[in-house]
């Protein structure tokens, strides 16, 4: 009798081991349905969360180094669709290898550098074809290159203009005081070139300029200033046509020609941007 009964009993239902088993397996398949989900997340959406977090705490973080910087919006920032992003860099690209043909012909030269960076179009001229060592007054050879230049930027008449003054190292024996006074002065007589010879500003409402200007001095060197070679490279002017988010708009009309420049230099009167 006793038999029969244990019979029965094990002959209902699944074993007690299977339904550890099928436990197991629905755990197994949920935690696999996460992982595809969590690899699929849209990149815009999070590129939108970590806007929203560099908004709200008002920097960058960075493993080796905190670059705090003012937020530009507590609204997340939207991510550019990639193909977008590509078409703009081919056609940075295309223009810059247009405009490095009509200023140049040697594709190996160095003294004149067109390209696309992140900004827009870049326009790097070694010092020597612009200016003598140590002085900011532009060659009279040097003004056809700027006017090749002032042309390719009037084919961009909604985009704003950057104009940097770059030296190299090696401190200097002239009126200049240091480095960030002659690139200061150099920035500002090839700026006042667009302006007054390149009419990069026609259109423009009187107290409007797409122009402005900066220093670097030294601290942005292309080459190692370990040659003769490479600090007369390192001694140069980039003009930047900025493309539309980065452009920056500059009030204050820019007022004055080359030769009240070369009345403030005599004065030792370093001309600052306009506001």
């Amino acid at each position: 009798m006793v038999e029969r009964k244990k019979q029965e009993e094990a002959a209902g239902g699944a074993p007690e081991w299977m339904c550890t088993f099928s436990d197991m397996m629905s755990l197994l398949l949920c935690f696999f349905i996460l992982l595809f989900a969590m690899s699929t997340v849209e990149k815009q959406k999070f590129a939108q969360t970590i806007g929203s977090i560099q908004g709200a705490l008002g920097r960058i973080p960075n493993m080796f180094n905190n670059s705090f910087v003012k937020p530009i919006s507590v609204i997340p920032q939207v991510a550019k669709p990639m193909q977008r992003t590509k078409t703009v860099q081919r056609a940075k690209e295309a223009i810059a290898k247009k405009a490095r043909s009509r200023l140049v012909a040697d594709e190996a030269s160095k003294e004149i550098t067109v390209e696309g960076v992140d900004e827009g179009i870049r326009f790097s001229i070694a010092g020597r074809i612009l200016f003598d060592e140590g002085v900011a007054y532009l060659k009279p050879e040097a003004k056809e290159t700027l006017l090749k230049i002032a042309e390719i930027l009037n084919d961009f008449l909604t985009l704003h203009i950057r104009v940097e003054g770059h030296t190299n190292s090696i401190p200097l024996n002239s009126p200049y005081k240091d480095n960030w006074r002659l690139a200061q002065a150099r920035a500002f007589a090839t700026m006042l070139f667009l302006k007054n010879e390149g009419q990069v500003d026609k259109g423009l409402e009187r107290g409007q300029s797409r122009l402005s200007f900066m220093s670097c001095g030294e601290f942005r060197p292309r080459f190692p200033n370990d040659t003769v070679e490479n600090r007369a490279l390192n001694r140069r002017v980039e003009i930047v046509l900025l493309q539309g988010e980065q452009s920056e708009m500059v009030s204050g009309a820019i007022e004055g020609d080359e030769e009240s420049h070369e009345e403030a230099d005599k004065k030792d009167f370093v001309p600052v941007a306009p506001q």
